[in-house]
């Protein structure tokens, strides 16, 4: 196909939106296990803080969902909703608010 792209050395987790560490975990991360679980409308805060409760990457999850707008689901334990009003300079809402 003339013209076309060739994807065959694209990595096809990132294609996704999969980031490395998530990929690359040795442990088991909870997301990869079940990750419908993380693409739920309308889902409350309190309920995604659940679902990443205990993951060791909570944090860098988090911010790699801060730095990208266009996801959707849950990401570090905030839903979309959450991470456009920290975009927006918002107060945090949900256990994690107290450290920031």
């Amino acid at each position: 196909m003339s013209g076309g792209h060739n994807l065959a050395g694209a990595r096809p987790a990132l294609a996704l939106g999969i980031p490395d560490f998530v990929v690359e975990a040795r442990e088991p991360v909870q997301c990869r296990v079940d990750p419908d679980a993380y693409f739920v409308e309308g889902l409350r805060q309190s309920d995604a803080e659940a679902l990443c409760d205990g993951c060791s990457f909570l944090d860098v999850c988090e911010a790699f969902a801060l730095d990208r707008p266009e996801l959707f689901g849950v990401w570090g334990g905030t839903t979309r909703r959450e991470r456009e009003r920290r975009r927006r300079g918002g107060p945090a809402v949900g256990v994690g608010a107290a450290a920031s």
